[in-house]
């Protein structure tokens, strides 16, 4: 959406959980260091404890990254769960069926996989995410794996992640022998204002960018004021902060624009906790989207020049990049969590989601004729929201595919969307826009500022 205009490679501030782009800020740093310093020294239990939204996920991937040459690794988020489940996602994890096997047999298979991980030479590490979910029982088979060792040393470390409420849970008089093994414990902190920065510009250059500061100075001193250092917050100001600066077609993001960002991201969060109730920016990042589903998209209303919220394009823009979020997150799971493939599974996520249509702007001395390709899409799919040097085009339509299956039909439905943003080179009159479908292309003709004929069409900017 602004990848070209700020010559970006990728999106810079996703919500996968890619290690490239983590910023080892003072205590991530510090984090990073004594869990790969606890897992060299054979100490067994490890504990990382931050708050939602702080990168404890990324951080993770790193250090499993880190031990990919020197142990064997199993990963998991799964922690809603009782013991024998546990076991379970354990051995699937290392390729091993469980289907009519006992927590005996499981805990004897796994005995088995880490004597052969010693033998070879390397170690076996188990990492467990949002650890707080665990149920005490849970917890209690966790500290029983400290068993799996011998005389000279240990053949599983384990490192526990999760939220404050995994502490409160450690601090329980039942689980007191767990919280005895623990010999590492880390935690996260916010990043300071110029830790703000440092990670905006890291970001930035992960994602290919490489002109000059894209962020004014005001604009990265409100962010870390606005974030608190929350660097989830923080990519969610930036991404909403790029949107509205490539609409407004600005190459550098000035306090102002993050001033909106931020104004919209609070808003659009109120609104989604009341249509999609049972989703939070937390959940879509560290566990698959299991209920409910996207959103239709709201019917575009023309918007007065005044934009209180920031410019019109930002709404339809967030929630086309969410139904992206959440796709690439289900294409990111079913690919088993493979790293480096955050930026392929997007991509291909936007490809199924995004339909590419090719725009043509011709300008006259009096206005705009904007002809975009829309095949299969008819009026009352297609949507047009004017801002005075600017024009956005959404689009929604559902098709169906009759698909056979041995002697089974069935009937396929996939849904496209059209999101495309037209920068203008002079101030249009929103109230002008005069936009038609005919066999497969959208027309939009508009006038410039000054120009209009000073009737204005009652719906104007509805297709």
């Amino acid at each position: 959406m602004f990848l070209d205009f700020y010559g970006l490679r990728e999106q810079p501030f996703g919500v996968t959980p890619d290690p490239a782009y983590l910023y080892l800020s003072r205590t991530h740093r510090q984090a990073l260091t004594a869990l790969l310093y606890g897992i060299k020294a054979d100490r067994g239990f490890m504990a990382l404890i931050a708050e939602s939204g702080m990168g404890k996920t990324t951080l993770l991937y790193r250090l499993i990254e880190e031990l990919h040459d020197s142990a064997r690794t199993v990963f998991l988020f799964q922690t809603q769960c009782d013991s024998r489940e546990f076991f379970c996602y354990v051995l699937n994890e290392l390729g091993i069926e469980t289907t009519g096997m006992g927590l005996a047999s499981m805990h004897k298979k796994l005995n088995h996989v880490l004597f052969s991980e010693m033998l070879a030479g390397r170690r076996f590490v188990l990492v467990v995410d949002e650890a707080q979910d665990l149920e005490g029982p849970t917890l209690e088979t966790i500290r029983l794996l400290s068993d799996f060792e011998t005389t000279h040393a240990k053949l599983l470390e384990i490192v526990l992640a999760g939220q404050p409420q995994l502490a409160e849970k450690l601090a329980q008089r039942g689980l007191s022998q767990l919280r005895q093994r623990i010999a590492i414990l880390s935690s996260l902190e916010p990043l300071s204002a110029d830790e703000t920065a440092c990670y905006i510009e890291h970001r930035l250059k992960v994602a290919g960018y490489s002109g000059g500061p894209l962020f004014a100075p005001d604009a990265l001193a409100l962010i870390a004021e606005q974030s608190q250092g929350i660097p989830r917050e923080i990519n969610n100001i930036c991404f909403n902060a790029l949107l509205l600066g490539a609409a407004r077609r600005h190459q550098t993001i000035s306090a102002e624009i993050a001033r909106v960002a931020k104004e919209h991201q609070t808003i659009s969060a109120e609104i989604a906790r009341v249509v999609l109730p049972n989703i939070t920016a937390d959940s879509i990042v560290l566990q698959p989207q299991t209920e409910g589903s996207p959103p239709a998209m709201a019917p575009c209303q023309p918007s007065p020049p005044s934009l209180s919220l920031g410019e019109p394009f930002i709404e339809p823009a967030q929630e086309i990049n969410d139904l992206i979020a959440r796709r690439a997150y289900e294409l990111f799971e079913s690919s088993g969590f493979t790293h480096g493939h955050a930026h392929e599974d997007w991509l291909r996520a936007e490809s199924e989601i995004l339909l590419q249509a090719p725009v043509d702007v011709t300008e006259t001395e009096t206005g705009f004729t904007i002809r975009a390709d829309v095949p299969g899409f008819r009026e009352k799919d297609l949507e047009v929201r004017a801002a005075p040097r600017s024009l956005c085009i959404t689009g929604k339509r559902q098709e169906s595919s009759d698909q056979k299956k041995g002697t089974t039909i069935y009937s396929e439905r996939h849904t496209k969307h059209i999101f495309r943003v037209v920068g203008l080179s002079s101030e249009i009159d929103p109230d002008t826009v005069n936009a038609t479908v005919s066999d497969g292309l959208l027309e939009i003709k508009l006038l410039k500022v000054g120009l209009s004929k000073k009737v204005p069409l009652a719906k104007a900017a509805t297709v």
